[in-house]
């Protein structure tokens, strides 16, 4: 999968957005990033790493919450960047639209 079949997929879900600047209290223009595969760690085990593509930050500083998504299974997840600078995956939601959701 490439990072621009994955945008296709978010821009089907915002369609009905008529505002990007403030969808679920996040301004979609500034935080929707081009999508980046990289490694999250698992909450229950530090072994365990998945390859996931980031494709929303939060915060322009990479605090705060991302959304990934995961190729293998088409869902959408949030993940955080720890303390130790390292990536979390902290749960899968679904829809991109379900993930913010979940913010």
């Amino acid at each position: 999968m490439t990072s621009a079949e994955i945008k296709i997929i978010i821009e089907n879900e915002l369609r009905g957005q008529t505002d990007l600047s403030n969808v679920y209290g996040l301004n979609l223009n500034n935080c929707l990033i081009e999508p980046v595969k990289e490694k999250y760690k698992s909450t229950t085990d530090d072994s365990v790493i998945f390859d996931l593509w980031t494709v929303l930050e939060e915060a322009k500083d990479k605090a705060g919450y991302k959304i990934t998504f995961d190729e293998s299974d088409k869902t959408f997840g949030l993940g955080i960047l720890t303390d130790k600078n390292e990536l979390m995956d902290i749960g899968t939601y679904g829809s991109f639209m379900e993930t913010l959701k979940g913010m």
